[in-house]
């Protein structure tokens, strides 16, 4: 087992081990899983997923595996990366999180994304943590709301990674700014 990243009370955060990959292909391929969040992918798609995220370690960044402490069960994926290439937020530090049907309704992504957030104030730099949706995951809004987050309309963008007229092109942006000192 890889060393947490982050703990919580319920939760230990940590970088994925090769042994996760089947659970990992599970959740980015389960068309439930991502139908808010991009195509449901194949375990090709799923590796390429998982490198992007990977290539974030050399700063502390990356999603986490998010698993139970009382058991070690994978409960989900979460962290912080930067926005990609290719959108008009790119470079900025964004968070974000995909958990698996069998754990939602449980707090575990509220639990995981604040831990994220209050990980970020004391080994980043950035004044301002994003998250992007689209604007149709009504889930992830609230969700964004719930850890401290708002909306930032002037943020919003057409995702370039959507063909005109999907329907998660329309992507929406939520900021939480750094507590005062």
């Amino acid at each position: 087992m890889s060393e947490a990243v982050v703990e919580t009370e319920r939760l230990r955060l940590r970088v994925p081990l090769a042994e996760d990959r089947a659970t990992l292909h599970g959740w980015f391929g389960d068309p439930q899983v991502m139908a808010d969040l991009a195509p449901a992918m194949d375990a090709t798609g799923a590796d390429a997923a998982i490198a992007r995220h990977d290539s974030y370690r050399g700063e502390g960044l990356g999603f986490w595996l998010v698993e139970r402490r009382a058991d070690g069960e994978a409960v989900g994926f979460c962290g912080l990366k930067r926005c990609n290439p290719g959108t008009p937020l790119v470079g900025r530090l964004e968070i974000g999180w995909m958990f698996g049907p069998a754990h939602w309704g449980q707090g575990y992504a509220r639990e995981a994304a604040a831990a994220c957030i209050d990980w970020a104030w004391v080994h980043c730099r950035e004044d301002r943590i994003i998250a992007i949706t689209a604007r149709v995951n009504a889930k992830s809004q609230k969700l964004m709301e719930r850890i401290g987050m708002r909306a930032e309309p002037s943020l919003d963008y057409q995702h370039p990674a959507f063909a005109e007229g999907d329907r998660l092109r329309d992507s929406v942006v939520f900021v939480i700014d750094r507590p005062a000192a």
